[in-house]
């Protein structure tokens, strides 16, 4: 009887030791499995996010890609024309033209009107673009060029090349200036620059490279 007794005890104390056992990998699993829930949650929330993110980022890709569409209006102007290989427009009014005199910078009274006909055409279009894309911000860049003499004897990259076309730039600006257009109310950043006797997209007859030009870049930014 009493073997009994002790099995008996012994038996009851490992059921409550199995019992303990259990109800402590239970309390234990169920905090596993709430600690799992929220890094869960927490995930779903980061992928939720990540993927709003890359719905705006692809919304912006792709008004990247069609702002060629957008750009059709000033391409098919009739007062640019456009370089398909380096995306620049030129006025065609003074495309062959001295308008500056020459080896200055000083533009000729007799072009000043037309040259601001220009500017505000851009700026209307810049406008217009700003208005259809206010999250997107644009690069105006306005280069000046010159041309070399016939046989072309002056040497491409003469530093006094560089220093008037820039300065012609910098002239065409402050004109545009003067007569209130001014770009950058449309979320348009301006860039000045020269590129003498030398750089892309000059035209093969020496004389038309007597000119500036514009490029409209869109800015790519977070």
């Amino acid at each position: 009887m009493k073997k009994n007794n002790i099995f008996w005890i012994s038996y009851s104390d490992l059921m409550t030791s199995l019992f303990f056992i259990m109800l402590v990998l239970f309390v234990l699993a169920i905090g596993y499995l709430k600690i799992k829930d929220i890094e869960n949650q927490r995930l779903i929330a980061e992928l939720k996010k990540s993927q709003e993110g890359l719905i705006k980022e692809t919304e912006r890709l792709e008004k990247l890609l069609n702002l060629e569409k957008q750009f059709e209006p000033l391409i098919k102007d009739n007062s640019f024309y456009y370089l398909p290989a380096c995306k620049k427009f030129i006025a065609k009014d003074l495309m062959g033209i001295e308008i500056f005199e020459p080896n200055q910078f000083a533009i000729k009274q007799e072009y000043i009107s037309t040259t601001i006909d220009v500017g505000n055409k851009i700026k209307s279009f810049l406008k217009k673009l700003n208005s259809q894309n206010p999250e997107l911000s644009y690069l105006l860049v306005i280069e000046g060029n010159m041309a070399n003499t016939f046989d072309k004897r002056i040497d491409k990259d003469e530093n006094y090349g560089y220093l008037i076309s820039y300065q012609r730039a910098l002239s065409v600006y402050k004109l545009w200036l003067r007569n209130n257009i001014n770009f950058r109310d449309y979320n348009v950043e301006v860039m000045l620059c020269g590129s003498g006797f030398n750089g892309l997209c000059r035209d093969a007859i020496e004389e038309n490279n007597k000119r500036f030009s514009i490029q409209i870049i869109p800015k790519v930014s977070k």
